[in-house]
């Protein structure tokens, strides 16, 4: 059996300009390590770089630019509201 869809809250709050850009920039820079990491690994084992990975950081970087032009648009003196849930979806 599989468990049908489920939602998880990862963030969930309100913060200073300077909070909101420190913790989006360590979601965006660990996942960036991540993929970097995993396409290490197969190049090393396979000799050539995992297409996933190779598809993903660019995506990723490009999120991270585009948060992080966004914020830079904040008042430090305004709050900002981060709302950030996991869908997790098992496929056979």
């Amino acid at each position: 059996m599989i468990p049908q869809p489920s939602e998880f809250n990862l963030i969930n709050g309100t913060f200073t300009v300077e909070e909101a850009k420190e913790i989006l920039s360590n979601l965006f820079s660990d996942k960036i390590r991540f993929h970097k990491n995993k396409d290490f690994g197969h190049t090393e084992r396979y000799g050539v770089p995992d297409p996933h990975a190779e598809k993903r950081i660019p995506e990723l970087r490009k999120s991270q630019e585009d948060v992080n032009s966004y914020i830079k648009q904040c008042d430090n003196n305004v709050k900002v509201k981060i709302y950030a849930d996991i869908k997790i979806e098992l496929i056979k």
